[in-house]
């Protein structure tokens, strides 16, 4: 009896251990699936406030060059929107409030701040004397902020710094020296080094144009068959039309019969829109090996293969370069004024020539036999709207799509500042009204507009 007593104490306690163990891993699962969600939220916070701070202190840098109360006071609501961004973002971190503390209190002052200008400058006809001071020095902290935070990033990506919770911090310490530092301590060396808050940020411009519900450009074009496509889109890459396969269609506003194949040891897919057979986009997969075509000679392969297409009055405006790929915008020209909304990017691999992608979605969506209005304000008088603070150094007139879609027709003017930054600035050429500011970003890649 005594024997059978202790077999089944041992076989209690066995099944007890055994439960108490599938517990224990059940809940070290839960609780490493529940960490592993906080390091995602923690990072997607901390991604949001380093994009906002960045939108913000780049319509901060925008808001010096601009006379226009609309244009003013519109900027001015922009920039109290991304204060309310990176606020929400900076809500959603897991740090104390030390180490936000001079970061919140200037991302709450700057919005509240535009806020106010938004309600009052349309009323008062533009910016003080004053108002414009306060505007350049919260421009300055912003953008001391912004690199802060980018670098942080960069450093977060790279695996030199921490991003994770701040109450992990003493673990993290007890692991020894080779950890990386945790992102709530950066936030504080940040802080103590924050500036002093003064008292109260392609590929060319538009290039993203809104797809319409109608694309202009087909209008009146009769419907192609997906074996009419696989030719079309075959001869686009100079190839026989057996080398390209159907690969289904894709909807939405601009139908399309979708080709692919392997072409000159790349892998292409290629969509033609089902009204018009026009090719609407083209990606090869192909990795790009080393460079052997200069930028130069990059673009005249670009220029070389829209002229063989057929397609007339385009102009080379922006380029950048990356991952070993040139990438060339080409708006239409009219009459000598750059319609922007008629766009189309063409991707040159930089190792052999090839072409790597095409997009002609803003061209096909926004091309048509426009008539273009007459000039009713005068360059001389437009330009009386730029600011004494910026030089112009080159001119054109130009197309360029509203917020709300719409065409307006604009003098363009390139300008820059004392310190040798450039930014396009738009007027109204028939109210002389401004439209829009852009910052130009030039380097060794090309240009980029934000």
């Amino acid at each position: 009896m005594r024997k059978r007593t202790t077999i089944r104490v041992i076989s209690y306690l066995s099944a007890a251990v055994l439960v108490a163990g599938i517990f224990a891993v059940r809940s070290t699962r839960k609780a490493n699936a529940l960490e592993l969600y906080a390091r995602a939220n923690t990072r997607h916070a901390f991604d949001e406030l380093v994009t906002s701070v960045t939108e913000l202190s780049n319509a901060l840098e925008k808001s010096q060059y601009l006379s226009d109360p609309a244009l003013e006071s519109a900027l001015c609501t922009q920039i109290y929107g991304r204060a309310m961004t990176a606020q929400m973002a900076m809500g959603a971190l897991p740090y104390a409030s030390q180490e936000l503390e001079q970061t919140a209190s200037f991302v709450a002052k700057a919005g509240d701040y535009a806020g106010a200008l938004a309600r009052s400058v349309g009323d008062n006809g533009g910016y003080s004397g004053e108002e414009l001071k306060n505007l350049q020095s919260l421009a300055r902290t912003a953008s001391i902020m912004k690199l802060n935070l980018q670098d942080m990033q960069s450093r977060v990506d790279s695996g030199e710094l921490g991003i994770e919770d701040v109450y992990r911090q003493t673990d993290k310490a007890e692991g020894g020296e080779d950890q990386p530092p945790m992102a709530g301590t950066v936030f504080q060396t940040m802080e103590q080094e924050f500036p002093e808050v003064p008292s109260l940020i392609y590929d060319g411009p538009f290039s993203e144009t809104k797809t319409k519900q109608e694309a202009l450009y087909l209008q009146g074009k009769d419907q192609v068959s997906q074996d009419e496509a696989l030719k079309i889109a075959a001869k686009f890459l100079n190839t026989d039309a057996g080398e390209l396969k159907a690969a289904g269609d894709c909807g939405g506003d601009v139908p399309c019969w979708v080709c692919a194949g392997r072409v000159n040891g790349g892998e292409y897919t290629v969509s033609v829109t089902k009204q018009g057979g026009e090719i609407w986009s083209v990606l090869c997969s192909r990795p790009v090996g080393r460079q052997s075509y200069s930028v130069k000679q990059g673009l005249s392969v670009a220029e070389d293969f829209v002229s063989a297409w057929g397609i007339e009055g385009l102009e080379e405006s922006y380029h950048t370069v990356s991952d070993g790929v040139l990438l060339v915008n080409f708006e239409h020209a009219e009459d000598g004024v750059r319609c922007y909304p008629d766009l189309i990017k063409v991707g040159v691999a930089l190792d052999n020539g090839a072409l790597m992608s095409y997009d002609a979605a803003g061209y096909i969506t926004a091309h048509t036999d426009r008539e273009i209005p007459a000039v009713q304000v005068q360059r001389e008088d437009a330009q009386k709207s730029v600011v004494k603070d910026l030089d112009v150094k080159d001119y054109s007139l130009a197309i360029i799509p509203s917020e709300g879609g719409e065409e307006r027709l604009c003098h363009e003017f390139l300008c820059q500042s004392k310190a040798g930054d450039k930014y396009l600035l738009y007027v109204n050429a028939l109210t002389g009204d401004q439209e829009k500011i852009l910052i130009l970003l030039e380097d060794e890649t090309g240009t980029l507009t934000i």
